[in-house]
């Protein structure tokens, strides 16, 4: 029966073979993973680094450039470009990626926005980029969990006041109270 090898405890601190710098950031993983020619376990570590800059409205060039390398490298040219297109990215693999980005995507900006998905604000981007996101007439929307769109924030918060739907629900636990008030009082005898 095959067993997998017990690693020594040298390896969490950097000394054996299979060294990892402790607390290591998905940034340098994923480039060991495409180095060790694993370019889907590179992609699938920077998607959810993404994810967790779109939450909280951040960019890295650094992480799409990683996610274009990626992708290029699976040989899913299209997604790629659409991952360099966020980023200052030039050259012959870039412009292959654009080339097949635009061959699947299309030139309609709504298609662009849906396949390239920026989620910071504008002015975070390259101005090169910034450029590109005022030509599909990119608005940013801070991130809203499914569910609890009326969430504003990461953290719960919202703003301050009552909505109409609030207001609405005070009124009607308010009759709902007084009406069985009349009831109870009603069946004491003590309201006529």
């Amino acid at each position: 029966m095959d067993t997998l090898p017990r690693s020594d405890s040298s390896d969490a601190t950097g000394d054996g073979p299979n060294a990892r710098a402790p607390r290591d950031g998905a940034l340098a993983r994923a480039r060991r993973d495409l180095e060790a020619g694993r370019p889907d376990l590179a992609r699938d570590r920077l998607t959810g680094f993404l994810y967790t800059l779109h939450r909280k409205g951040e960019y890295s060039e650094d992480a799409y450039l990683l996610l274009g390398e990626a992708l290029y490298a699976m040989k899913d040219f299209a997604r790629a470009g659409a991952a360099w297109l966020l980023t200052r990215r030039q050259g012959p693999e870039a412009e292959a990626a654009f080339a097949a980005f635009e061959k699947r995507y299309g030139k309609n900006s709504a298609n662009a926005l849906r396949a390239v998905k920026p989620r910071a604000p504008s002015e975070d981007y390259p101005p090169e980029v910034q450029a590109r996101l005022r030509a599909w007439d990119y608005r940013y929307r801070p991130y809203r969990p499914r569910s609890n769109p009326h969430v504003e924030t990461e953290f719960g918060e919202r703003k301050a006041g009552l909505r109409i739907a609030d207001i609405g629900c005070l009124v009607v636990g308010l009759l709902g109270f007084l009406a069985a008030a009349a009831i109870v009082l009603r069946a004491l005898g003590k309201w006529r």
